[in-house]
């Protein structure tokens, strides 16, 4: 509990200083002045919001993500190219620096926050066997929607950025991404993007935190009673919002401390992903919806992936700089 805690307030502290970053975008004050009105928006929306208002709230509003699609479109990339893009091929220079990347992506996108988030969700709804479909189209559709933004920040940054003969260099360069394709309005729908997202998944990742130790100690926990009938759950949540703001205030920039935080991520992933695979063939739990010989060999990929991973990422991180 303590290492995936000790990470999983990592992300939170740079998804506070992404909402900072947007702020900064827009006003010109540096991001560490912002970390304190941050922190005190996403402790308002877990004080006064339900789960399902975190839950669906957080998803509706980050459609604003899609003006990244809009901005690859209006950016007319040759498609050729971009689908030759989706065949892996190795990199001719900074090989230690591309592989590090690669590693960091995939420990991302299985964090255990997500999982522990989902698994919580859960619990708050009541799901039973009869949400089982319903939720295997959710993840499919999620998952593609989380792609298909993610290659078109990647087609917009290529198309932005390289014809100028811009180097990504600093954190500040990703307001220029979407002012080719729309103008001014570009620059204000990535401000609200990154505002809009990070700050989504702070509340998110404090509420894990909140979950993972109410779960842990067996207390009483769930976002949809009030605070004041879940002392402990919410001053966990507003104690994890605190010490997640700490590094933003003493200036550590977010792209530095997710350098570092992705790579303790991939660390702890095999802690983290084992016990799934005993889970999920479990009958006592699961009863007739254990896994099959096909999602066992799944998962058991899956769990090789983050061994590779766990020795890799680290030696990668200081051999790429």
């Amino acid at each position: 509990y303590a290492i995936i805690a000790l990470v999983t307030l990592l992300i939170l502290a740079i998804e506070i200083g992404g909402a900072s970053v947007a702020i900064e975008f827009a006003t010109g004050i540096a991001f560490g002045w912002w970390a304190v009105p941050v922190v005190l928006s996403c402790w308002l929306i877990l004080w006064k919001g339900s789960y399902g208002f975190v839950q669906y709230g957080v998803a509706s509003a980050s459609l604003i993500t899609i003006c990244f699609v809009v901005g690859a479109v209006l950016l007319q990339p040759h498609w050729l190219d971009v689908a030759r893009g989706l065949v892996p091929s190795l990199p001719q220079h900074d090989r230690a620096k591309y592989w590090f990347l690669a590693a960091v992506i995939v420990a991302a996108s299985i964090t255990p926050s997500l999982v522990l988030f989902y698994s919580s969700g859960a619990v708050e709804d009541r799901w039973d066997a009869g949400h089982l479909v319903v939720n295997r189209v959710a993840a499919f559709v999620g998952l593609g929607f989380g792609s298909l933004i993610a290659a078109a920040v990647v087609v917009v940054a290529a198309m932005a950025l390289l014809p100028n003969g811009i180097r990504q260099e600093h954190y500040a360069q990703l307001a220029l991404l979407l002012i080719d394709a729309m103008g001014w309005w570009g620059f204000v729908l990535l401000t609200l993007s990154v505002a809009i997202a990070c700050v989504g998944t702070a509340v998110e990742v404090a509420l894990v935190i909140a979950y993972m130790t109410a779960q842990g100690f067996g207390w009483e926990g769930s976002q949809d009673a009030a605070p004041r009938d879940n002392a402990r759950f919410a001053a966990v949540y507003t104690g994890a919002l605190c010490l997640g703001a700490v590094p933003v205030l003493v200036g550590i920039e977010p792209i530095k401390l997710t350098t570092v935080s992705m790579a303790l991520t991939a660390l702890t992933l095999p802690i983290a992903v084992v016990p799934f695979l005993f889970v999920m063939n479990d009958p006592t739990y699961l009863k007739e919806h254990t896994n099959g010989w096909l999602a066992n060999l799944v998962v058991t990929v899956i769990i090789g992936m983050t061994f590779v991973l766990a020795v890799v990422t680290v030696p990668l991180m200081l051999f790429g700089g």
